[in-house]
C-alpha cells in the first residue's frame, strides 16, 4: 500500500471511470492501490454540485416535488454511473477527474506561496550570513558551510533575496546581478504548451477520427485585421455542413476564446453542444492553448470535446476553414481594419456566407445543411438566419449602410 503520497491525475481518472462503471469504493481503492478512506475523502472533497433542471420552468411548476435522490444517500454519494444522469431533474453531485485535479493543483500552489521562515530564523540568517556575504562568499560556499540555517532550497533562497526578505539583496551577489533575464521568444513554446500537444497532434487526430468516422468535426481558427490592432475574428467551421460561425474578439488571447465558448455553452443545450462539438481541430496559435476551457463544460468541468492541433505551417490540414476565410476577404480584404466591426456586422456577413449555395453540398447552402445537425431554434439563438439566394451579398458593399 502506498502511504503519504498524493493522488495523480491518472488515479483520479481511474476513480471517475470506476464510478461511471458502478464499481464499489473498495474495488476502486484496490485498483489504484489506495486505502478505502482516501478514495472516499477524494470523492467527497471534489464532487461537483448541479442544480435541478430548470427546463420548461420545471421547478416552478412543481414547487412541492422532492428533488433529492435516494442514490445520494448511500456510497459513493455521487451520480456517476446513473443511467438517468443526462436527463435527471433532481439535485446532482458528480465527480469529475479533471476538475478535481485542477482544484488539487490550486490548493498545492497556494500552499507553496509566501515565506516559510519565522522572524527568528530570518534574524539568525541575517546575523550570520551578512558579514560573510560582504566578504564575497558565494551562495554554494554558504550552503556547504552553514546547512544548519540554510535548510531550504537554493531557488527559495534566490526568491527570498529578490523579495528583500533579508538585509542583503541581489546587489550583494555579483553573479546574480550579472545574469540577464532571458528574452522571451514569442515563437518558442513553453513546457506547458509542449505538454498540451501530447496526444493532441494531427497524427493523433487522424488516428482518432479513423476509428470514429461519424463524429462532428469543427475546425477552429482566427482571422486577423491590421497587425497594429488587437481585434480579430474567431471562426468555427463544421466539416459536414460547411457552416461557419464568426465572433468578434477584442484581442487574440485565451481569455477571449474562453469567453466565446462560455457564450456557446450558455446558448446551446448541453446534449446538443456535446453532439455538435465532438472534435475540434485548430492550429498552434497561443490563443488556443487553454485546453480545459475549450474541452470542458464550464460549469461542471466534465470533458465534453476533444481538441487536436495541426502541425506547424500546415494550414492545409484544416483546409475547409481556410477556404471559407476567402469569403470573409471578399467583404474585408487583407489590410482592412477590424476595429470598428461589431458583432452585428459579423452576424451579417456570416449569414450571407452561410446562405451561399455550394456544389459540394449538392446545390444546398451551409445553413440548410446545418439543419441536419441541429434544430433551427439553436441557430436563431446564435443570430443565424437564412438569406434568399438573390439577396446574398459578398463584397465590401455589404457593410456600407
Amino acid at each position: 500500500m502506498t502511504n503519504y503520497s498524493h493522488l495523480s491525475y491518472e488515479d483520479r481518472k481511474n476513480i471517475e471511470d470506476g464510478l461511471n462503471d458502478n464499481k464499489s469504493i473498495n474495488q476502486i481503492a484496490k485498483e489504484i492501490n489506495r486505502c478505502h478512506s482516501s478514495v472516499l475523502r477524494e470523492i467527497d472533497r471534489n464532487k461537483v454540485y448541479s442544480e435541478p433542471s430548470s427546463w420548461n420552468n420545471y421547478k416552478i411548476n412543481h414547487p412541492d416535488l422532492d428533488l433529492s435522490c435516494e442514490r445520494l444517500n448511500k456510497s459513493p454519494y455521487v451520480c456517476n454511473g446513473c443511467k438517468s444522469r443526462s436527463g435527471c431533474r433532481k439535485v446532482r453531485w458528480t465527480y469529475y477527474a479533471r476538475k478535481a485535479n485542477d482544484s488539487y493543483k490550486e490548493v498545492k500552489s497556494n500552499a507553496r506561496k509566501g515565506i516559510n521562515l519565522t522572524p527568528e530564523e530570518v534574524y539568525e540568517i541575517n546575523t550570520i550570513l551578512t558579514p560573510l556575504i560582504k566578504k564575497g562568499q558565494t551562495i554554494n560556499h554558504l550552503y556547504i558551510n552553514h546547512p544548519d540555517i540554510l535548510d531550504f532550497s537554493k531557488p527559495s533562497f534566490y526568491n527570498y533575496v529578490n523579495n528583500n526578505v533579508f538585509e542583503f539583496g541581489p546587489l550583494d551577489f555579483p553573479r546574480i546581478v550579472k545574469y540577464k533575464k532571458r528574452k522571451n521568444n514569442p515563437n518558442r513554446r513553453t513546457r506547458k504548451e509542449r505538454e498540451i500537444l501530447i496526444g493532441r497532434t494531427y497524427e493523433n487526430f487522424i488516428d482518432y477520427t479513423s476509428k470514429n468516422p461519424d463524429l462532428n468535426i469543427v475546425e477552429m481558427d482566427t482571422v486577423e485585421g491590421l497587425k497594429t490592432e488587437p481585434d480579430c475574428f474567431l471562426t468555427l467551421f463544421w466539416r459536414k455542413s460547411h457552416f461557419m460561425l464568426i465572433f468578434k474578439l477584442e484581442s487574440q488571447t485565451t481569455d477571449e476564446v474562453t469567453r466565446i465558448f462560455e457564450i456557446l455553452q450558455t446558448f446551446i443545450p448541453e446534449e446538443d453542444y456535446k453532439r455538435l462539438f465532438q472534435v475540434i481541430l485548430t492550429d498552434n496559435g497561443h490563443e488556443f492553448f487553454d485546453v480545459s476551457n475549450i474541452e470542458c463544460n464550464h460549469h461542471t468541468g466534465e470533458v465534453i470535446s476533444k481538441v487536436f492541433y495541426c502541425d506547424p505551417s500546415c494550414s492545409w490540414q484544416k483546409g475547409g476553414i481556410e477556404k471559407n476565410h476567402e469569403f470573409i476577404r471578399y467583404i474585408l480584404p487583407k489590410g482592412s481594419s477590424f476595429k470598428n466591426i461589431t458583432q452585428e456586422d459579423c452576424d451579417l456577413f456570416m449569414n450571407n456566407i452561410n446562405s451561399l449555395c455550394r456544389e459540394s453540398l449538392n446545390g444546398k447552402s451551409p445553413y440548410e445543411a446545418m439543419l441536419f445537425l441541429c434544430d433551427e431554434y439553436i441557430l436563431k439563438k446564435l443570430n443565424c438566419h437564412y438569406i434568399k439566394p438573390d439577396d446574398v451579398v459578398l463584397n465590401d458593399s455589404l457593410l456600407k449602410y
